[in-house]
């Protein structure tokens, strides 16, 4: 049985979701982790912002038009928003999750956050709480991405899902981030040892290099094995999604849409050769 594949809207860049949606099934992807932004914020990449906070029914009756006339349907909603230990981003966040429901997803991305002190990490651990019950209710877990804070190596992983105990807050694996933000660690060993509580993974490659910016087409940047990567995940009975998350690489400017849509293409081909649709 093949594994759900994915993509990330955010690996288009400045072009967005909608050219993300309008592109990916020309490459061999039908699914997508759909970014919902806040509204009023600014994107990182760039790009205008395709479902926010804001949106309307309307809005979101045509995000559906587009998915359909496209043959792509949502996996997954990339709901990040800030640090949930700030109660206006667990609000915001709630707002995120109503909107992702409307998607049909059962599973969202989004940050697990930051802690100073012991009283910092118990309020966070109790916003964080709050937002899994919303999840729950919803019919969503809500997957913590790899990202500085409680959640930044296996080891805070591993703690917070002991502390946390929640149905509803599990893990979304970034094959990367976890060399990007960690010194002295190898993904897939880090992989092993959370792979019972990974419920999302993005695939993203590196050169392995602690703090340096190179997200490239999958296969390009040798520190992943993404062999490994799907074997672990298989033994642990995980299918999907896998979201191709292809973020650049440092200083390479603006390129235009045509070289996002190969590194998608480069990407799915290097997957294919590792097994991920057999």
């Amino acid at each position: 049985m093949s594994a759900l594949i994915s993509c990330l809207t955010n690996s288009y860049g400045r072009f967005g979701a909608q050219a993300g949606i309008e592109q990916m099934a020309a490459a061999g992807i039908h699914h997508v982790e759909l970014p919902i932004r806040t509204a009023g914020v600014d994107s990182p990449f760039g790009d205008q912002p395709f479902v926010t906070t804001a949106a309307t029914l309307d809005d979101l009756k045509d995000a559906d038009q587009l998915l359909q006339r496209h043959g792509v349907s949502a996996s997954s909603c990339n709901v990040s928003s800030g640090n949930p230990l700030d109660p206006e981003v667990v609000a915001i966040t709630q707002r995120k999750l109503d909107l992702a429901k409307h998607f049909g997803v059962s599973l969202v991305v989004g940050g697990a956050g930051e802690a100073s002190s012991p009283e910092e990490l118990e309020t966070l651990h109790g916003n964080l709480r709050e937002i899994g019950d919303h999840a729950g209710r919803l019919g969503i877990t809500y997957c913590f991405e790899t990202h500085p804070g409680i959640c930044q190596h296996h080891r805070g992983m591993l703690d917070t899902m002991q502390a946390l105990d929640h149905p509803h807050l599990k893990l979304n694996f970034d094959t990367a981030n976890i060399l990007y933000y960690n010194e002295n660690v190898v993904s897939e060993t880090a992989l092993a040892k959370v792979c019972h509580h990974v419920r999302h993974i993005h695939l993203k490659d590196s050169q392995g290099d602690f703090g340096k910016w190179y997200f490239p087409a999958l296969g390009r940047g040798g520190a992943v094995d993404f062999v490994r990567v799907l074997q672990l995940m298989t033994t642990c009975g995980f299918t999907g999604p896998y979201s191709l998350e292809i973020e650049g690489i440092a200083g390479e400017g603006d390129l235009p849409l045509e070289a996002y849509q190969q590194r998608i293409v480069e990407s799915v081909e290097h997957l294919r050769t590792c097994g991920y649709f057999d």
